[in-house]
């Protein structure tokens, strides 16, 4: 099934070369959860992760469904 993945900030430098912040869709096996995303995309394993799918905030163990838009981003600091 294919997923939509974005990555954001410095995450960004972990997308196949060419994708821009519009990302880039994969194929994913039934059962696949985010944990299981970022180890696809090589994403630091001890970094926090904000993840939302289809702009609702989900946990890592959530299971992506066909057609969901998943984006990741670092921790944001700043003020």
């Amino acid at each position: 099934m294919k997923v939509k993945v974005k990555l954001f900030a410095t995450f960004q430098k972990y997308l196949p070369k060419g994708c821009g912040l519009e990302g880039t869709e994969i194929d994913v096996r039934e059962g696949t959860t985010l944990k299981d995303l970022y180890a696809h995309f090589n994403l630091p394993e001890k970094t926090p992760k904000i993840t939302l799918v289809d702009g609702k905030h989900r946990k890592d163990d959530y299971v992506v469904q066909e057609g969901e838009t998943i984006s990741i981003f670092p921790p944001i600091a700043g003020g």
